[in-house]
């Protein structure tokens, strides 16, 4: 007997915003849990549109799988797939399982054979890239604009973002990305599955601001990418962080380019070193943007276009929600901080302080973080600020 809980709609105010991947027209209901354009089906099971072009045979038989009837295999079908055919799908009875039955994050993941990206999503929460991220949304985004997320992965930033401050849409390629975010971190969000080498499917103005963060530098077309952020994005502003810098060695670099090519084809307002808004971050304060040659020599940049008039608020975002129960990061031992491989500590923790001295908060802090002192107990504040306390979403790990 499937154990799956029962699949989220789609919000009508939403599927309003939404917008054919293949005419640009808008996408109505043919039947529960199937969009149409009037020429093509969409899949829309669980409230997430699968909206990926070059998929036609994927696709239909998601279709058709819910047209029997059959819901969970439509989703086990949208759960194997991945960003391109380089990666080997997830197999199907195991994606069944997790799409019937999984009871975590963590073990969704596994079953759906993420390997090493598993460790990446499960513990981003501490990692300096999720916190340049907050500190760049702190500087530069109201509270409560509409954000829309571009690459927003297992829904990190839109679970901070919808519990603190506003609506949020995510998008990512991957329809398994979503999915997580959906089930596990982030189920208040808006969500669509496409691709950005085409048009955005997704109405202008849809959202009050955009962010497209440690994803700017895989796109092959940036300068298209830039303009339907800012489309989608209507007056707001466009945050592009952890932008990998062609002149400075990177993991996982995609398809970066130099600084002078990045100013060039974005005219951003402001720039900034990465890791400045990771210290920034770490403080509780505002980073300040960088010119000239300190920007060249960075190896991650963030750039803000069409930046906002609202003042920062430090902290607003990277700081412990008072009143929220945390829990001790997952990383940590009675001996220290435990790495889930070596690529993870080369990548996430060389040259972090507060990372490679993480130690676990006395006895008595813990107990007050697990009660809710978030807020009114300093040294639960500054555990969590330091990322040895966390705010988890529940059933993670």
């Amino acid at each position: 007997m499937s154990t799956r809980r029962p699949p989220e709609p789609l919000a009508e105010q939403f599927r309003a915003l939404l917008r054919s991947p293949t005419t640009g027209g808008p996408l109505s209901w043919a039947e529960p849990h199937v969009l149409t354009d009037g020429d093509s089906l969409w899949p829309c099971p669980d409230g997430i549109p699968y909206l990926r072009t070059g998929r036609d045979a994927l696709r239909a038989q998601a279709v058709d799988a819910i047209r029997a009837g059959h819901l969970d295999r439509a989703l086990a079908l949208l759960l194997c797939d991945r960003k391109d055919d380089t990666v080997p799908p997830a197999d199907p009875a195991a994606a069944l399982a997790v799409a019937t039955g999984a009871t975590t994050a963590a073990a969704a993941m596994a079953g759906l054979g993420y390997g090493g990206l598993a460790p990446y999503f499960l513990h981003r929460w501490c990692q300096p890239t999720y916190l340049s991220g907050l500190a760049l949304l702190d500087a530069h985004v109201p509270t409560g604009a509409t954000l829309f997320e571009i690459g927003c992965g297992a829904g990190h930033f839109l679970r901070t973002w919808t519990e603190r401050s506003g609506p949020a849409i995510g998008s990512d390629l991957v329809f398994s990305h979503l999915w997580l975010a959906r089930t596990f971190c982030a189920p208040a969000a808006r969500l669509v599955c496409f691709d950005a080498d085409g048009a955005f499917p997704l109405a202008d103005g849809a959202a009050g601001a955009a962010l497209s963060h440690d994803s700017f530098h895989y796109f092959r077309d940036k300068q298209h990418v830039r303009s339907e952020l800012l489309r989608v994005s209507g007056t707001g502003p466009v945050l592009l962080g952890h932008v990998h810098n062609a002149s400075r060695d990177n993991h996982s670099a995609g398809r970066p380019l130099t600084t002078e090519a990045y100013l060039e084809a974005l005219s951003p307002d402001h720039c900034y070193d990465d890791d400045a808004l990771t210290e920034a971050a770490l403080r509780g304060r505002t980073a300040a943007p960088v010119r000239g040659e300190r920007l060249r020599e960075t190896a991650a940049l963030g750039f803000v276009c069409r930046a906002a008039k609202a003042p920062p608020t430090p902290g607003r975002l990277t700081g412990a929600v008072p009143g929220r129960p945390l829990s001790v990061n997952p990383l940590l031992t009675d001996s220290g901080p435990s790495w889930p491989d070596e690529k993870f500590a080369r990548e996430f923790t060389d040259g972090w302080p507060y990372l490679r001295d993480l130690a676990r908060p006395p006895e008595t802090t813990v107990a007050a973080a697990r009660a809710g002192r978030a807020g009114a107990d300093p040294d639960v504040d500054r555990f969590a600020r330091q990322r040895a306390l966390l705010d988890l979403p529940e059933s993670w790990l």
